[in-house]
C-alpha cells in the first residue's frame, strides 16, 4: 500500500487554511485531477461527495466522504472508486509565520491485471498529485490574502 506525506507552509491564520482546506468546493481549484465533484449529503462532522478523478487518462468515478475529526486541526478523507481506495488525513498546526499542513495518504489498488500493472505509474503520479495540491492551496490562501490586505477599506 503506498503512502505519501507531504508538508507544506502557508502565510495565514490556521482558521483560514482550515476553513478553506475542509470546504470541498475549494479540492477542484487545487486538484486539476478532480472533476465534477458534488457533494451529495452534509453529515454532522463533514459530507458525503461524489466525483470523477483522471487517473492518467482514465476517468474513476469516486465516492469520498469528508470527516472533521479536530475542528482546525485534522481532517480525513476517504476515497473509494473501482481499482483504488484510500484515506487521506491532512494535520494542520500553528507556526510562526502562519499554518502548516502535513498531508499524509495511504492507498490501496485494486487486484485485476489492469490495475496491478497501472499501480507503480499511478502511485507516481498520485506522488506528485498530492505535493501539487498542497503547493496550489498554498498558492491559492496567499493570492486572496494578499488581495485583501491590498484592497482599500
Amino acid at each position: 500500500m503506498p503512502t505519501y506525506e507531504h508538508t507544506v507552509e502557508i502565510a495565514a491564520p490556521m482558521e483560514r487554511v482550515f476553513a478553506f482546506d475542509s470546504t470541498p468546493e475549494n479540492w477542484s481549484r487545487t486538484m486539476p485531477s478532480l472533476r465534477d465533484l458534488e457533494v451529495i449529503e452534509e453529515t454532522e462532522d463533514g459530507a458525503r461527495m461524489r466525483a470523477t478523478y483522471k487517473l492518467l487518462g482514465i476517468a474513476l468515478d469516486t465516492e469520498m466522504e469528508l470527516t472533521i475529526v479536530e475542528p482546525n486541526e485534522h481532517i480525513v478523507v476517504t476515497v473509494e472508486s473501482s481499482g483504488m481506495k484510500g484515506e487521506v488525513h491532512n494535520y494542520f498546526s500553528e507556526t510562526g509565520t502562519g499554518t502548516e499542513i502535513r498531508h499524509q495518504a495511504d492507498y490501496e489498488f485494486g487486484e485485476s491485471l489492469r490495475d496491478r500493472l497501472l499501480e507503480p505509474v499511478a502511485t507516481r503520479y498520485n506522488n506528485r498529485q498530492f505535493k501539487n495540491h498542497l503547493q496550489n492551496t498554498k498558492d491559492v490562501i496567499e493570492a486572496e490574502v494578499a488581495a485583501e490586505t491590498a484592497a482599500p477599506a
